[in-house]
């Protein structure tokens, strides 16, 4: 696994949008593909997505406010963040894209189908729901617990929890080092800050909104049941659902094969209409 982050050399600039840096990553060529990590993370998360992507669609990855080397003085908000991107894309000369995200980046990817959904051309939404609100005991106890070891020890505790939880298996140690790697760079307040926010974050009452074809995949024994997942599955008209058996909350890398060729199968599929001219190209900071 870790040899696929070193042979994918992608461009990674930074452009200044509303006053703060955006950094991210751009890389192959064809119709656009904007992939969005998830809480803590950062777009390294896809290095074993952008080999293969990359041969087919011109990947852009961002760090979402205040993760890998965007500013943390932007916005946190789920849905400004999904305008946020808007205008990166705008400054790319992007007029319309296919969107995949990763847990909170799930979160963030729904809100774009909602803000400019003649902008999407389809939807993969991982690991991910709805609504991140505590609603239940569970969530409730899983929220309280990451703010007090996040705000009382930092993010490193975290990091080596959640790599242990994502990858638990002997065979992926690999995975698990270069999970910790990239949670441990992250901050205490730009974690604090966006947990906060995707907890406010709510669309269960929206999904009908959602028109561009989606494709919603599951772990087994992801965080979020798959009796939730199946809501999200419904609620959307043009949905629908792989479950990725033994998988939990890691299933791009713990699956990362089989993850990339259902994708690409959907995407083949859902490329829609001819994508626009580009809005003309603004120069990386």
């Amino acid at each position: 696994m870790l040899a696929l982050a070193s042979a994918c050399k992608p461009t990674m600039p930074t452009l200044r949008l509303e006053g703060t840096d955006c950094h991210y990553n751009d890389t192959g060529e064809g119709p656009a593909l904007v992939l969005i990590h998830g809480l803590g993370a950062s777009q390294a998360d896809w290095f074993t997505q952008l080999p293969a992507f990359e041969r087919q669609y011109r990947c852009i990855a961002p760090d979402l406010t205040g993760h890998g080397g965007s500013s943390p003085d932007g916005p946190y908000d789920i849905f400004a963040q999904a305008r946020r991107l808007f205008a990166l894309l705008d400054a790319l000369g992007v007029q319309q894209a296919h969107v995949l995200g990763h847990s909170m980046g799930g979160a963030v990817a729904q809100s774009m189908a909602l803000v400019a959904p003649e902008r999407v051309r389809s939807l993969t939404i991982c690991n991910s729901t709805a609504g991140f609100r505590p609603t239940t005991p569970k969530k409730l106890l899983e929220a309280v617990s990451r703010v007090a070891l996040v705000g009382t020890l930092g993010v490193q505790p975290l990091a080596g929890l959640i790599a242990y939880r994502l990858f638990p298996h002997a065979d992926q140690a690999d995975l698990r080092r270069t999970m910790r790697a990239h949670f441990a760079q992250g901050s205490r307040p730009v974690y604090l800050c966006s947990l906060f926010a995707l907890g406010r974050w709510s669309i269960w009452h929206r999904l009908a909104d959602i028109t561009c074809s989606t494709l919603v995949i599951a772990a087994e024994h992801d965080y979020f049941p798959l009796t939730e997942t199946q809501r999200l599955v419904e609620g959307i008209p043009d949905a629908q659902l792989q479950v990725f058996p033994g998988s939990r909350h890691g299933t791009p890398m713990d699956r990362a094969e089989a993850f990339n060729t259902r994708v690409l199968e959907f995407l083949a599929a859902a490329r829609g209409p001819v994508q626009a001219p580009p809005l003309g190209e603004a120069a990386p900071a």
